[in-house]
């Protein structure tokens, strides 16, 4: 062989090596290094994408972790319109033909879907989504029943989306929690309105992430078999909002909120840890609906009402402490407190009490009596000692700064004779007034309320914890104690009899205050309530009932507090139910 075929094949032999490796290399660098990214750009060729809301807000808790929301799952109907027209055997190339399926389609759905929803705002809004081929949600939810009928349609590209439910019909202390704006599938970001839902909206709310239900199709955009529809985050992961946990006990809070619906009252109830503070349940009623926001949002158990009787704990308190009164000091009730000819009050009792002590007027609620142990205190001291004891305090973790409660009492005799029975200058909420009774059963010591206990992560992890305010003595514990003989007198033999709980002992103060509305009959109407706690000798809980219409304390409020811890506590014992 010669020298010149040598360098021929030399030279083919490079080429095709070099074409070789050129290749080789060629093809690793699209497979090792730009595979990821290839297969990542055919896959979104072929990719169907429906942004959907972020439903991925926190949850709101009790102070057990369980959900105070637990809506039940719904679903919402994905649409992708470009799917369709395989399912009706037609290949679209003609707008005629468009228009015939879509209107077949659009006929189809509706007609498969609950007779709440169809109307002719849907199916206008169908019209409108399919001729933009566009994917879209419809913005109707529907529950477990509903979605039998629209299964059985068959149709490629019309999904059902298991979609979370943030409320539900049962849901507890709707008027605390609140309820958030933009729940409709494939509209806004959920938004936080009122309640802790506002108060919290920002920790609630997850972190920005855009949400899409992805599908994939073949390359004559046919649905893949066996590729359905999933839920992707721009991070990647489906990130949470954060977690408010409440004080609340949803236990208690449940019987609650029970028993308010079994006497069919306008009104509210609080209940308070005597130990800790923490507020274990807050009622309203009327409800409203946190769904559509329809109904009463009027949150009664942090509203303003005149106390009546409930106040003559405060000015009780304040005429032992500053030694004005003693316990047994004996006074006289002729029926009426005259300041001069012309004026004067009227004990509930017409007849009047007669000769009775200090702590019996207490318990029998007699009005002449406490009008002239005010006298003695006079406006200002009154006022001292409602703030001492909490009732202008807030809401800690919630409205910390916002009064539950207001005391501006006027400096004539009448204003301070008023002021006396929870009248005229006279205003509290029945959270504080529930914080009134632990104080007194705490043995003199004021803590303020708190409603929320920590911010947890998605987890359960706790990220911050709200610790209870500085608790601070306002009674010597000798006053304290008196205040409970007084309330527990009131319980057994005075006027609120009917708030006694068999097995568990109870103390308390009844109050009527007059709201100067008439009924139809012309007859005066009076808030009705029973303020007090349990057991008597341990006290473990403090509970506020106030009944709007319910007339004297010791009838309908009085028996809704015995009833409610009654079903609180088990028979003969101390224990709470779990």
């Amino acid at each position: 062989m010669n020298t010149l075929q040598e360098r021929r094949i030399f030279f083919i032999c490079c080429l095709f090596f070099g074409i070789f490796f050129a290749l080789g290399g060629r093809l690793a660098y699209l497979q090792l290094i730009k595979g990821r990214q290839l297969a990542a750009a055919a896959v979104a060729e072929h990719t169907l994408r429906l942004p959907v809301a972020n439903f991925f807000r926190g949850d709101i808790q009790d102070c057990r972790g369980n959900s105070l929301l637990d809506g039940k799952r719904v679903y919402g109907v994905a649409v992708f319109p470009s799917l369709i027209p395989c399912s009706f055997g037609v290949e679209v190339s003609s707008s005629v033909e468009q228009h015939r399926w879509e209107d077949v389609f659009i006929e189809g759905l509706i007609n498969n879907l609950p007779q709440r929803c169809r109307d002719q705002k849907l199916r206008a809004f169908l019209q409108g989504a399919m001729s933009k081929e566009v994917p879209f949600m419809l913005p109707v939810t529907l529950n477990e029943q509903e979605t039998k009928s629209l299964s059985g349609m068959d149709i490629s590209g019309v999904y059902l989306v298991p979609l979370p439910v943030r409320y539900e019909d049962g849901s507890l202390a709707r008027h605390l929690i609140g309820y958030v704006k933009g729940s409709v599938p494939g509209g806004e970001t959920q938004k936080g309105i009122k309640g802790i839902e506002a108060a919290y909206d920002t920790v609630l709310t997850p972190p920005e992430q855009k949400l899409e239900l992805l599908t994939v199709v073949d390359r004559r955009g046919e649905l893949l078999k066996g590729r359905g529809l999933r839920l992707r985050g721009s991070q990647g992961v489906l990130v949470k909002g954060k977690n408010v946990v409440l004080t609340l006990d949803s236990n208690i809070q449940r019987k609650v909120e029970e028993i308010m619906d079994k006497y069919g009252v306008r009104g509210a109830v609080s209940v308070v840890d005597v130990a800790t503070g923490e507020v274990r349940a807050l009622a309203s009623r009327p409800l409203y609906d946190q769904i559509s926001g329809a109904g009463d949002q009027f949150d009664r158990s942090l509203a303003l009402y005149h106390p009546g009787s409930v106040f003559k704990i405060v000015v009780a308190a304040a005429a032992l402490a500053e030694g004005r009164v003693r316990p047994d000091e004996r006074f006289f009730c002729s029926g009426k407190y005259s300041f001069n000819d012309k004026e004067g009050i009227a004990c509930w009792k017409k007849e009047g009490h007669g000769n009775l002590t200090f702590r019996e007027a207490f318990a029998h609620s007699c009005n002449p009596v406490f009008v002239e142990v005010a006298l003695r205190l006079g406006g200002r001291t009154l006022e001292r000692y409602a703030r001492l004891l909490g009732l202008e305090g807030g809401l800690g973790g919630y409205l910390p700064q916002r009064q539950l409660g207001t005391v501006q009492i006027g400096s004539y005799p009448g204003q301070v004779g008023n002021a006396a029975l929870g009248q005229e200058g006279v205003m509290v909420s029945p959270l504080n007034a529930a914080v009134l009774a632990a104080t007194v059963a705490r043995g003199g010591i004021y803590i303020p309320p708190q409603v929320v206990k920590a911010i947890t992560d998605a987890d359960g992890r706790t990220e911050k914890l709200f610790m209870s305010a500085t608790k601070r003595r306002v009674l010597s514990p000798e006053v304290a104690r008196e205040l409970q003989k007084m309330m527990e007198l009131t319980v057994t033999r005075g006027t609120g009899k009917r708030a006694g709980v068999e097995g568990v002992g109870s103390a308390g103060k009844t109050g009527s205050a007059e709201t100067g509305i008439h009924d139809a009959k012309g007859n005066p109407v009076a808030d009705s309530w029973f303020v007090g706690y349990a057991p008597s000798a341990r006290p473990q809980l403090a509970v506020a009932v106030v009944v709007e219409g319910g007339g004297a304390g010791g009838g309908l409020a009085a028996e809704m507090f015995r009833e409610i811890l009654k079903s609180i506590y088990r028979p003969g014992g101390l224990e709470r139910n779990n």
